[in-house]
C-alpha cells in the first residue's frame, strides 16, 4: 500500500511539473508576441529621456471626437528641419494633420508616400510632421521622399511628451479649423482609406 501511495504522489508532482512547463511556455509565447507586434523587431530607442518610442506595426486604431467633446491641441513649436521657427498656432483656420515620426521607424517609413500623396490632393489641409530624435537621418529621408510639409524637430521627445501619443510611432492627429483634437490615430495609417474619411467629415462642418 505504502507502495501505491508513493506512486501516486510521484504521478501527481509529474503532472504539476508539466503544468507549470506549460504555462510557462504559454507565457513566453505570449510575450514574444507582444513584442514583435509593438516593436517590429526594431528594438527601442531612448527618445522619451527615460521613456522609449517601440515602432507600432499593426493597423492604426482610430479615435474621432464629436466637435461637441473637442478639446484643444497642445502647443506645439520649434525649429523645423531647415532652422526656421514654426508653431502649429500659425495653422489655425485650416484643418491640420500632424505626423508623430522617425527615420528609423519602419512603419512611418511605409505609410508616408500615401500621406504625400494625401497633401498633394487637399492643398487646403495643412500637414505637419513632428520628428522623433533623428533630425539628420529625417533631412535625408524628406529629401528623398520628396515630402512636402515641414517637420517640427523634437530631439528629446519633449513636444510627444505634452501631447497624448502612445509610446509608439507613428501617431497622427487631425486637428479641426479650430485647433481642436478631432482625430488620433495610434499605428501605421492608410492614408486614404484612415485619413480622407475623416478630412472629408471635418471639411463638411466648415
Amino acid at each position: 500500500m505504502a507502495g501505491v501511495v508513493h506512486d501516486r504522489a510521484a504521478g501527481s508532482r509529474r503532472q504539476r511539473t508539466r503544468i507549470r512547463r506549460v504555462g510557462l511556455a504559454a507565457v513566453v509565447l505570449a510575450v514574444a508576441g507582444l513584442v514583435a507586434a509593438c516593436s517590429g523587431g526594431g528594438g527601442t530607442v531612448d527618445a522619451t529621456g527615460g521613456g522609449g518610442f517601440n515602432f507600432v506595426q499593426q493597423s492604426a486604431g482610430k479615435d474621432f471626437v464629436p466637435a461637441g467633446n473637442r478639446h484643444e491641441a497642445p502647443e506645439l513649436a520649434g525649429k523645423n528641419l531647415d532652422g526656421a521657427a514654426f508653431d502649429v498656432a500659425s495653422l489655425r483656420g485650416k484643418i491640420v494633420v500632424v505626423n508623430f515620426w522617425a527615420s528609423w521607424c519602419a512603419p512611418c517609413r511605409a505609410e508616408t508616400p500615401g500621406l504625400v500623396q494625401l497633401s498633394k490632393a487637399n492643398p487646403t489641409v495643412a500637414f505637419l510632421g513632428v520628428n522623433e530624435k533623428d533630425p539628420s537621418g529625417a533631412k535625408a529621408f524628406v529629401r528623398d521622399n520628396g515630402v512636402p510639409y515641414p517637420s517640427v524637430v523634437d530631439r528629446l521627445g519633449t513636444l510627444a511628451a505634452g501631447w497624448p501619443v502612445a509610446p509608439g510611432l507613428p501617431s497622427t492627429f487631425v486637428l479641426d479649423a479650430n485647433g481642436r483634437i478631432a482625430a488620433r490615430f495610434t499605428g501605421p495609417v492608410v492614408p486614404e482609406d484612415d485619413l480622407k474619411p475623416v478630412l472629408t467629415r471635418l471639411q463638411a462642418e466648415a
